[in-house]
C-alpha cells in the first residue's frame, strides 16, 4: 500500500476506483468525482463497457466519454495527475469482468471500491465472499443530498433525442457541452437511440494512426506508411499505416500514440487530451491529434481473419517530409516505412479498410 509521509508520521494513501459508463457525462457524473476527490487522495474512472458503441444505452465511444469527463474535472480546477482512467470492456461472465476489474493498474493500491450498483455488483461482492483489501462506499447512501444531481444520463440522452438544447445545457457536464458538437456526438447519438449508430465487432479491437505532412509544394500531401511483414497472415507485404492492437485498460489514443512510437521510432506526446482535436508535439512540433471515424466489418476481405473494429485518428503535419528523413526507424511490423505521396499510395492500395481510413481523414 502507498504511504504518504504528514510531518513525522507515515500515513496510508486512500484511493478510490469508481466504475461507470458515464455516457455521456452529466453535471452529477462531475459532482461525484469531486466529492470522492475531496476525500480521498487519487481516484481511478473506470470507463465501463469500452467497446459497445452505437446503441440506445452505449451512444459515445469510452475515448470520448474519458476526454469529457477530463475537460469537466480540469475545468472545475482539479490537478488531473490525482486522476487515472482505466477503460473497461463487458464480459458474459460475472467472474471475468471482476478478474478484469483487479487487473486495472493502481487497484493495488485502492483503498475504497465505489458503486450504487447493489444489484450487480455489491450484493455480488457479498454472495462471492470475495476476499477484498478494500471497502465498499456506496455515493448513493452516503454522499451529501446536496451534492447529489436530480437527472440521469438517459435523461440527457433523450434530451438530445428530442432537440431539447436547454435540458441539455442544465444537465450536461461542461466538458459534454464542449466537446459535443466536435465529436458529431449530437448525430452519433441521435442515430444510436435509432439504432443506427456504427457499432464495435466483436474480434481483435485496433487503432490506426494517419500521419500527413506537407510534399513541399502546392497542397499536395504525403503520408508515413510502411510494408506490412510478409509472414503477416493479413495481407502480407502490402501497404499498411502504423496501428495495432489496444492493450488491456488502455485509450485508444494512448494506443495510437504507442503504437505509431513502436513501428515508426517518431516521439508523439498527448500534450493536451482534454480537447478535440487533442494537442500533440511529434518529434517536437506542435500538431493536433483529431479522431476521425470506426471502422466496422464483418468482411474478412476487409476485417482480416481476427474480425474487430478499429478507431482511427489523424495528425496533420504543417511541414515537409524531410524534417523526418534520419528519424523514422522501421525495424518492426512495418518495413521501408517512409512518407509517401497520397496518389501514389492510392494507387497501391492499403491494408484493410485503410484506404477508406485516408480518403475520410482528407476529406476527400
Amino acid at each position: 500500500m502507498l504511504l504518504k509521509k504528514k510531518g513525522e508520521f507515515f500515513m496510508e494513501m486512500t484511493v478510490a476506483f469508481v466504475p461507470g459508463r458515464w455516457n455521456p457525462p452529466h453535471e452529477g457524473h462531475i459532482r461525484l468525482f469531486l466529492w470522492l476527490l475531496s476525500k480521498f487522495d487519487r481516484l481511478i474512472i473506470g470507463i465501463g463497457s469500452c467497446y459497445e458503441v452505437g446503441t440506445s444505452r452505449h451512444p459515445l465511444l469510452a475515448f470520448m466519454r474519458e476526454k469529457m469527463i477530463h475537460y469537466s474535472l480540469e475545468a472545475a480546477g482539479v490537478d488531473m495527475y490525482r486522476v487515472n482512467f482505466a477503460h473497461l470492456q463487458d464480459f458474459k461472465s460475472w467472474d471475468e469482468w471482476w478478474q478484469h476489474i483487479i487487473s486495472v493498474p493502481g487497484m493495488k493500491n485502492t483503498t475504497h471500491f465505489v458503486t450504487g450498483n447493489e444489484k450487480e455488483i455489491i450484493n455480488e461482492l457479498k454472495k462471492r465472499d470475495y476476499p477484498t483489501r478494500f471497502l465498499l462506499l456506496n455515493p448513493e447512501k452516503e454522499m451529501p443530498l446536496k451534492a447529489r444531481f436530480p437527472y440521469h444520463a438517459t435523461q440527457l440522452r433523450e434530451a438530445i433525442d428530442r432537440n431539447d438544447y436547454e435540458l441539455f445545457m442544465e444537465i450536461a457536464s461542461v466538458g459534454t457541452r464542449n466537446l459535443m458538437g466536435l465529436c458529431g456526438g449530437f448525430e452519433g447519438i441521435r442515430a444510436a437511440l435509432h439504432d443506427n449508430g456504427t457499432r464495435i465487432i466483436p474480434g481483435r479491437q485496433t487503432v490506426d494512426l494517419i500521419v500527413t505532412c506537407r510534399a513541399g509544394h502546392g497542397d499536395a500531401r504525403m503520408v508515413l506508411c510502411g510494408y506490412r511483414s510478409q509472414q503477416k497472415k493479413d495481407f502480407p507485404g502490402i501497404l499498411g499505416l502504423p496501428g495495432g492492437g489496444i492493450n488491456s485498460h488502455e485509450n485508444p489514443m494512448d494506443a495510437a500514440v504507442r503504437e505509431f512510437a513502436e513501428e515508426t521510432g517518431l516521439c508523439v506526446k498527448i500534450v493536451n487530451r482534454s480537447l478535440e482535436p487533442a494537442h500533440v508535439l511529434v518529434s517536437g512540433i506542435m500538431s493536433e491529434i483529431r479522431f476521425v471515424k470506426l471502422y466496422s466489418t464483418t468482411d474478412k476481405k476487409l476485417g482480416g481473419n481476427q474480425g474487430g473494429s478499429s478507431q482511427v485518428f489523424h495528425v496533420k503535419l504543417d511541414v515537409k517530409a524531410e524534417i523526418f528523413d534520419g528519424l523514422i526507424r522501421s525495424d518492426s511490423d512495418l518495413c521501408d516505412v517512409r512518407f509517401r505521396p497520397v496518389e501514389e499510395v492510392f494507387l497501391r492500395g492499403l491494408a484493410y479498410q485503410q484506404s477508406d481510413m485516408l480518403k475520410s481523414a482528407l476529406n476527400l
